[in-house]
């Protein structure tokens, strides 16, 4: 069994949360690009500071791991282990080193490359600032005093970033851990991102809904006329004028179809009455020749054959009359001629009659007295002897008949339940299909043209009621017919 197909809506919804993934995962990563080039640049900067300093006024022996403390705080990092520190001092005055360097690592052989803009704090003394006012050196030469000099290196699984100030006595190595602002970048992405997560997913339902409320609004008007349009009114037509260009097309073609099934419409039921009309008086006229000719034939199986054409053309006249009948109410023309009418004791004259045929069925009949409405009595009487014959022709030898009616609070309801051999759905689906004949109906032995209970149908919907098939199993037919209390309104 296939699976229903999710709504406009929901896919609409769907599709705009991808986008908006797609977008929301794109800027993050321009932006996580663009702010970790801008932590970087900043400590940078924080290195120059602190390799300056290192290199200016290095810690006593006992006052490394507090030195390299107040730098780690200074730089931002988690812990002394993401720092590296190192003081060589000219003229033989010795190294100081903290942290794990790397033993491989060797300093001078990095592709060490200026600073931005020198990279410098303000120097603090006269020496300093005779120092950090000299000219910048050449990226590709020898270190020049004053200047800070960056570079990278990658060790284990970790990638460091390096400065190097040099002064004319010292030289100084400040190397920090890039975890550290990787570590504080995610964590900003995960607060951004649980803050505007929520927010986007909310903004993207809300702006699907309108946008596709706002899409289908032609579509739903396009629907709602369609489910209005009937026999009678067919001559409806949409306005264009306030569509957009992109769905004024499909209005136009709509309202193209309209007008040709208008005038197929139309054509037909003209074809259907003027036939009808026209075949009335030569059958009519062939029946009472028929008539007449059967005492005067000598011969039986000449007799036979003309009783034989006598029946045929009662059907044809009786297909006559409905087809009438039907294109009368197809073109809103069916005159209702209202009258008090006893529907309690009609459906009992039809029972009765019935119960005198000798069938071998049960009939059995639960009528409510004094039904009573203002309703066409031929037409009325006509539904009834479609609905009876209908239950006698198909129930088969040993089966059960059952009607019953009661008044309801909205008028009057008549429920008509026999057996049948075998009535599949897809004949349920079809069952008030004029010209319709189930395969239990296609022998001549069955009396029947397809036409009676779509008449019986058209005339209790002129009445104001209706004929129903109820859901059932394939044994039964049961047929509800629904009639107005008050005077049944016009066609």
């Amino acid at each position: 069994m296939s699976r229903a197909a999710p709504s406009f809506r929901l896919r609409m919804f769907l599709v705009t949360a991808v986008i908006v993934a797609a977008v929301l995962a794109s800027v993050a990563m321009i932006s996580g690009t663009i702010f970790y080039a801008y932590e970087v640049r900043r400590l940078d900067v924080r290195l120059c500071a602190e390799a300056w300093r290192l290199a200016m006024q290095p810690p006593r022996p006992e006052e490394e791991d507090r030195f390299a403390t107040d730098v780690a705080g200074k730089l931002r990092v988690q812990t002394t282990d993401q720092l590296l520190l190192e003081r060589k001092a000219g003229g033989g005055g010795g190294t100081m080193r903290y942290g794990r360097w790397p033993g491989e690592l060797a300093l001078d052989r990095l592709e060490w490359a200026a600073a931005p803009g020198g990279g410098l704090p303000p120097a603090p003394s006269r020496e300093a600032s005779a120092v950090a006012g000299s000219k910048p050196r050449d990226a590709n030469g020898p270190p020049s005093p004053g200047t800070c000099d960056i570079a990278a290196f990658h060790a284990g699984s970790t990638d460091w970033r390096v400065v190097r100030v040099v002064t004319p006595g010292s030289r100084g190595f400040v190397a920090a851990d890039l975890a550290a602002i990787r570590a504080e970048l995610w964590e900003a992405s995960k607060r951004i991102t649980a803050i505007a997560a929520p927010i986007a997913l909310l903004l993207t339902g809300l702006g699907a809904w309108l946008l596709s409320g706002l899409a289908l609004r032609p579509v739903n008007r396009l629907r709602d006329a369609m489910k209005s349009v009937d026999e009678r009114a067919l001559d409806q037509r949409l306005p264009t004028e306030r569509d957009a260009r992109e769905f004024r097309e499909l209005v136009t073609s709509y309202n193209s179809m309209l007008e040709r099934l208008e005038a197929s419409f139309n054509q037909a039921s003209r074809f259907s009455a003027d036939a009808a009309h026209e075949l009335k008086t030569p059958l009519t006229i062939l029946r009472g020749q028929l008539e007449r000719a059967i005492p005067l034939a000598e011969n039986s199986a000449l007799q036979v054959s003309l009783v034989e054409m006598l029946d045929e053309v009662g059907r044809l006249a009786s297909i006559s009359r409905k087809l009438l009948l039907l294109s009368q109410a197809d073109a809103g023309r069916l005159a209702l001629l209202h009258t008090q009418v006893d529907l309690s004791a009609m459906l009992s004259e039809r029972i009765a009659d019935a119960q005198m045929l000798g069938l071998r069925v049960t009939i059995a009949a639960d009528i409510e007295p004094g039904l009573s409405l203002q309703a066409d009595e031929q037409l009325l009487g006509q539904v009834l002897n479609n609905v009876v014959g209908n239950a006698i022709r198909y129930t088969p030898s040993g089966g059960q008949i059952m009607v019953r009616a009661r008044a309801t609070p909205s008028g009057i309801e008549a429920i008509f339940r026999n057996t049948v051999e075998h009535l599949s759905q897809a004949d349920r689906s079809r069952f008030f299909e004029r010209f319709y004949r189930g395969d239990a109906a296609r022998n001549r032995a069955v009396d029947g043209h397809g036409l009676g209970l779509s008449l019986a149908q058209v005339i209790a919907r002129a009445h104001g009621g209706d004929l129903t098939l109820e859901p059932g199993v394939e044994s039964e037919v049961v047929l509800r017919l629904t009639l107005p209390a008050g005077r049944a309104r016009a066609s």
